[in-house]
């Protein structure tokens, strides 16, 4: 089945209701938009008195349409959307955008009128964007029908955005940056069509190199993950998500009812997908036009060039941070670069020029020696400037030289920049120019209009870098292989099926475990202190002796845990203990190993089962070293969970230590996800710790939390 934006963003006919010859009114700005942005379908207005708007001819109601419209735009009171969709059903039309607000982000009654349209268009089979929403752009059919004017046609930078803002009212500060977008879509409450459905569409755009997100909820988390980790295998996705905190997660809900979850949820939720997240829609725009106009980063080493040490210090510290190399140029490469600098600039990494006015060595003849450097995979530039600077300088000049601004500046235009547009392309390196300088200056309006990305400061120049850096090891992962599971195991089954309160026991939790085939100590569980002494001698000395009961979920903080258990003596002390506290008493080979870590599922409303990996024992929640992925994970998801917290160094050979076995544990926490989508009963599973002896992970401690 096609996608429905596929008609959507490129329709042969529109109509349109809520525009009139007033035009103040936001349906009449849209649809000068429309008419003004170069769209050459046919448009036909709707209004009940109106003869005529913007020299089109006007239809006093849907049914009086010559024919039904490829997609029909509704900008009309709340009230009046019911009755109008279901006239377009009636007459043919498939695609609509619900621009009207008023539905599910008000409460209860608008919910209930969110849920009506929905129905509405079911029956008929309309696939609509909104309610809630700002429209839609297409700037290569093209097609504007937000109440921002297209400034810049052609990109190849997308996005999809919950909030209609940052596709309609950011023209002007695109423009001034120098980004074009491609397609943009604004999903408001996503009643039918969802911000995966765009990203679907936008991956198989041809026009479209990369896609920019603005979220502040996800309402089908599976359906977003399958989604992106397929189109991020071959186009980069960069996201904000500001829903994380109580206050964004408030505003979401009433901005468009979207459902909004903590933040590191999300964390993880990108993390599987591929997805860039960045931090500001900023860094959405100008990293995603990073992206979608450079060619792929291929390695980790970036030449720095400059005219000033201290961005290019700022550059390499930031480079460093973000993994990336600054790498002493070999002795070729500084010879050949030394022949164009001053005596007392640096050949080695950062090039520093020092303060220089001429630019013929900044522009032209030092990058190339870098871009055909072949140690290097690309290059960051700070300080080619020339209009900008002589602007600030000429009310000075003027006093010297009697020469009129416009031929003073027109003078001073940099002549060497062709050749420097052309590098990145035929080297397939990446550029990136810092510069403090806006489109006042001729040598950013260059970069800028030819598609170079041009940022305000060194850093964000050096992170826009590490953002292709990022994608490059996201692309490197490849298509990410469908997950297989196998039917729930019927040891687990009948053991489930038995379970009648909220928390199942440690003994019964890992009988659950083992069924997973997750590792546990050998054990038994014992009634009396008879039983476990005979528990003790067929494991062997040392034992841990634990209380075993459903009502005692912290054994520990209640003093109930005893390990290194070495002799009767021992055991019987801790066997009285146990059962004064009205436990039964499990017996565990002693396990030992300086390593402990910890895993576990939680759940959260909206999302699959979330499998949660980070470093265990007592101190883990004070360290708060997690991270989690959505379940079903496969082996390469688990792998990265377990090299991606910041304690990762220790799973090696570490002081002694063996190197942890890292397939063992990522398949414990396949397993984990399997076990918690077998059984949706399940809320919570905590595995800590899971103590790593002898290289090998074996869980000696399990909670599992039901609902019923």
């Amino acid at each position: 089945m096609s996608n429905p934006l596929q008609t959507i963003m490129s329709p042969a006919s529109i109509a349109i209701t809520g525009a009139s010859s007033n035009f103040r009114k936001m349906g009449t700005i849209q649809m000068m938009n429309l008419v003004h942005s170069g769209y050459t379908g046919e448009i036909m207005p709707i209004h009940p008195r109106e003869k005529e708007i913007m020299g089109l001819k006007v239809y006093a109601s849907i049914p009086e349409l010559p024919h039904a419209p490829d997609l029909a735009i509704l900008v009309v009171p709340t009230h009046l959307v019911p009755g109008m969709l279901e006239d377009f059903g009636m007459i043919g039309t498939r695609h609509a955008v619900v621009i009207t607000a008023g539905f599910k982000e008000t409460g209860r009654d608008g919910h209930a009128l969110e849920e009506e349209i929905l129905a509405i268009a079911r029956r008929h089979g309309i696939r609509f964007l909104g309610p809630n929403c700002l429209g839609i752009v297409n700037t290569h059919l093209p097609l504007n029908i937000t109440v921002g004017p297209i400034l810049t046609y052609g990109g190849r930078l997308s996005i999809a955005s919950q909030s209609g803002t940052y596709i309609a009212q950011t023209v002007g500060y695109l423009q001034r940056h120098g980004i074009a977008f491609g397609k943009a879509i604004s999903v408001g409450n996503e009643a039918d069509i969802d911000i995966a459905d765009c990203i679907e569409y936008l991956g198989e755009d041809e026009e479209t190199r990369a896609i920019g997100l603005y979220i502040e909820g996800i309402r089908n988390a599976s359906k977003f993950l399958d989604v992106t980790r397929r189109v991020s295998a071959k186009k980069p996705i960069v996201a904000q998500y500001v829903g994380g905190t109580e206050a964004g997660a408030r505003s979401g809900s009433s901005h468009t009812g979207a459902m909004a979850g903590p933040d590191f949820i999300y964390d993880g939720l990108f993390a599987q997908a591929g997805i860039v997240r960045v931090d500001t829609i900023e860094e959405v725009y100008k990293f995603g036009w990073a992206l979608a106009s450079q060619p792929p980063l291929k390695g980790r080493r970036i030449a720095v060039l400059t005219n000033s040490g201290g961005p290019g210090s700022g550059i390499a510290t930031t480079l460093d941070a973000l993994g990336l190399e600054v790498p002493e140029f070999s002795p070729e490469i500084q010879e050949k670069v030394c022949a164009f600098l001053p005596g007392h600039a640096s050949a080695r990494n950062p090039v520093d020029l020092t303060f220089h006015m001429g630019m013929e060595n900044m522009a032209k003849n030092i990058p190339e020696v870098l871009f055909e450097a072949p140690d290097i995979d690309g290059v960051i530039i700070h300080g080619i400037m020339d209009t900008g600077f002589m602007e600030i300088m000429y009310p000075y000049v003027e006093k010297m030289i009697p020469v009129s601004k416009e031929d003073f500046l027109k003078a001073n235009e940099t002549p060497y920049l062709d050749s420097l547009l052309k590098m990145p392309f035929d080297t397939g390196k990446p550029l990136m120019i810092s510069s403090f300088f806006g489109r006042e200056d001729h040598c950013v309006r260059v970069f800028q209009d030819h598609g170079i990305p041009c940022l305000d400061s060194p850093e964000k120049a050096a992170r826009a870098m590490g953002v292709l850096y990022r994608y490059s090891r996201i692309r490197a992962r490849g298509e990410a292989p469908n997950v297989q599971r196998a039917p729930a195991p019927l040891a687990a089954q009948r053991i489930m099926d038995t379970q009648q309160g909220p928390v199942i026991d440690e003994f019964t939790a890992k009988e659950v475990l083992r069924a997973y085939g997750i590792p546990t100590p050998g054990e038994v569980l014992a009634k009396s202190l008879e039983e476990a002494k005979a528990a003790a001698r067929d494991i062997g000395w040392p034992v841990a002796v634990k209380a075993c009961s459903a009502a005692i979920a912290h054994k520990t903080e209640a003093g109930l845990v005893f390990l290194d258990v070495r002799d009767d003596e021992g055991l019987e002390k801790a066997c009285q203990a146990i059962l004064d506290a009205g436990g039964d008493i499990l017996v565990a080979r002693m396990v030992s190993g300086r390593r402990e870590l910890m895993a576990g599922v939680s759940t959260y409303p909206g999302f699959p089962p979330c499998v949660m990996f980070g470093l265990g024992g007592i101190f883990a929640e004070a360290l708060h070293d997690f991270t989690i992925r959505l379940a079903p994970l496969c082996m390469d998801d688990a792998l990265d969970m377990i090299g991606s917290i910041k304690a990762a160094d220790v799973l090696g050979a570490y002081r002694g230590m063996e190197e942890v076995d890292r397939e063992a544990l990522a398949a414990i926490l396949v397993r984990l996800g399997d076990l918690a989508l077998d059984f949706p009963c399940i809320k919570e599973i905590d595995l800590n710790p899971i103590i790593i002896a002898g290289g090998k992970p074996a869980a000696a401690d399990a909670l599992m939390i039901v609902r019923r």
